[in-house]
């Protein structure tokens, strides 16, 4: 009866997969913001010259950063939890070192909410796979 119950994959609860989602959302919406600067469409970095690809890289990297946590924290892999609070602790952080307007408070909220997420379920993450 016991091997029963351990072959039976174990439900993935709401919150984690809210948190994906958001995380998944927040790594697109990066790039994307990405994109829109190396295509030269934000007005005020198109006029930078080369500052613009440094900008451009720079928004990149949180964004491919979060593709790669939500990929690794569907595997449930341990230390992709760690990564994912560490990064996104960063990145709510980061936000209040700007001018703090309302899309800077929309950004730190898309980091905010999947890092207390996370916390809040960390047993499940790291919890041993059934």
């Amino acid at each position: 009866m016991k091997e029963d119950q351990k072959s039976k994959p174990v439900a993935m609860p709401f919150s984690v997969k809210l948190t994906q989602i958001i995380i998944l959302v927040v790594g697109i919406l990066w790039i994307g913001f990405s994109l829109f600067i190396a295509l030269g469409l934000h007005p005020t970095y198109s006029r930078m010259g080369g500052f613009q690809w440094i900008i451009a890289g720079m928004t990149l990297v949180p964004g491919l950063a979060c593709l790669v946590l939500w990929f690794l924290l569907r595997k449930r892999w341990k230390p992709a939890w760690y990564l994912a609070v560490i990064a996104l602790a960063f990145m709510t952080v980061a936000g209040i070192f700007d001018q703090v307007g309302w899309v800077d408070v929309l950004v730190m909220l898309g980091s905010a909410v999947p890092l207390a997420l996370l916390i809040i379920d960390r047993k499940w993450y790291l919890k041993a796979k059934s």
